[in-house]
């Protein structure tokens, strides 16, 4: 490729190189602004799912406790209250909801709703060790 390509008959950048400079500006915008979030979202999912299979050991004060730390690493924006946890007999469910707000050129906001779901089965029914 060389540079005449991106230039027209005048000499000066043209309109569709302008474009497409603008379009890929944009994209990587973008993906700089709503991937970190989606990232952190995937991740502290995954600290949830192995929390849930280590249920059986923690209360579930203990249990919410360990969640806000791993949210924390993450940068995730979550409160205890955002921590639902239901016990059984022989499963326990953990759910968490939370909100993040993306800032768009210093002019829009884009308000990323996220949900996290866990049921696990828990391994052992008698004494909470901790």
């Amino acid at each position: 490729m060389t540079v005449r390509q991106f230039l027209n008959q005048r000499g000066a950048v043209s309109y569709k190189t302008l474009f497409w400079i603008l379009v890929l500006f944009s994209v990587v915008y973008v993906g700089y602004k709503f991937v970190p979030p989606t990232v952190s979202y995937y991740m502290l999912k995954t600290d949830v799912e192995e929390e849930a299979k280590l249920a059986h050991v923690y209360n579930d004060r203990k249990l919410a406790e360990r969640i806000l730390k791993k949210a924390s690493a993450w940068s995730v924006p979550i409160r205890e209250e955002d921590i639902i946890i239901k016990r059984g007999l022989e499963k326990i469910s953990i759910s968490i909801r939370y909100t993040e707000k993306v800032n768009l050129f210093n002019q829009y906001t884009k308000v990323l709703h996220y949900n996290i779901v866990v049921e696990k089965p828990l391994k052992e029914t008698s004494t909470i060790l901790h």
